[in-house]
């Protein structure tokens, strides 16, 4: 860890950011800011993983999967593009610069170079303050000239990434795996524990696949309950094609039978059984996903107009 005076001028400089316009208002950012920067004072920077984020900050479940639900990775772009705001607008003179890298979680701090000695900066970390030479400076643009031409760079960084991601996901079938009904005839009763953890299965392996985008557990789980037409689910997770189904177990063997619905127009276009091992039931959980995938694909990807 910094000597005190600089964890207290740190922390001093989180309250100046959480207290100014872009961050008084943004709760979950401003409480995403706060825990890195704490952690990493705390010396835990290279513990900041995503999954301890997601249970930690926003308050995911223990079973969150990032791999399914990409909250972390979303918020922390933005957290950099209003770091980046910031310090072109309120900012500009502050002492400290808290940034956090791409590719990690972790807070970085640096003492903001005094105008009248070029040559030496201070970088600031978490276990000592080093002196390192500083870059030479060509003629300064002046702060209102620099500071829009900064914000001008955010936005259009922002704006680049909106469009990758909007790209991405518009080339993907929106899909949600409802939570699996337990078969009653079968010779044995289905435990709702195995039923669910089918379900999570069957979400986890057809996430892997890249040609479908799928709905999270978490927002799947509240229609075990709750009675809702399929054009609600559709309306309300955001997707076009709805999978359900039943398990069943007879000895050793798992039974599935998964459907695809085009929730658009409540019409059944697939359906199919599956059988496998209980105690290989990875096995058959990846071979339904990479079924459904094709069939997702075929149905509904892009280029395909459903009648």
């Amino acid at each position: 860890m910094p000597p005190v005076s600089d964890v207290d001028a740190v922390r001093a400089q989180l309250e100046r950011i959480l207290a100014s316009p872009g961050f008084a208002n943004a709760g979950r950012l401003s409480r995403f800011l706060r825990f890195v920067v704490e952690r990493t004072l705390d010396g835990e920077g290279d513990q900041l993983k995503e999954y301890r984020l997601g249970t930690e900050v926003f308050d995911r479940p223990a079973d969150y999967d990032p791999r399914i639900d990409s909250i972390v990775r979303v918020e922390a772009r933005r957290l950099r593009a209003k770091l980046a705001e910031y310090y072109a607008g309120p900012g500009q003179g502050d002492p400290v610069v808290i940034g956090m890298d791409k590719g990690s979680y972790a807070a970085r701090f640096d003492a903001a170079a005094a105008a009248d000695t070029p040559l030496v900066t201070e970088r600031v970390t978490t276990d000592r303050v080093e002196q390192v030479p500083a870059r030479p400076t060509a003629a300064r643009w002046p702060a209102p000239v620099l500071g829009a031409l900064i914000v001008l760079a955010v936005l259009v960084i922002g704006w680049r990434l909106v469009a990758r991601d909007t790209a991405s996901a518009s080339s993907r079938v929106q899909v949600a795996v409802l939570p699996l009904a337990r078969y009653d005839t079968t010779p044995e009763p289905v435990p709702e524990a195995l039923a669910d953890a089918v379900t999570d299965g069957l979400i986890a392996e057809l996430a892997r696949h890249q040609n479908v985008d799928v709905a999270s557990r978490t927002s799947v789980m509240p229609f075990r309950e709750r009675r809702a037409s399929l054009s609600e689910v559709a309306s309300t997770l955001g997707v076009v094609a709805v999978v359900e189904g039943r398990v069943g177990v007879d000895g050793p063997k798992l039974w599935l039978e998964v459907r695809v619905v085009d929730a658009r127009r409540n019409r059944k276009v697939w359906v199919e059984d599956f059988t496998g091992e209980t105690a290989n039931r990875r096995e058959l959980e990846g071979r339904v996903a990479a079924a459904l995938a094709r069939v997702l694909e075929s149905r509904f990807g892009t280029g395909v107009t459903v009648q």
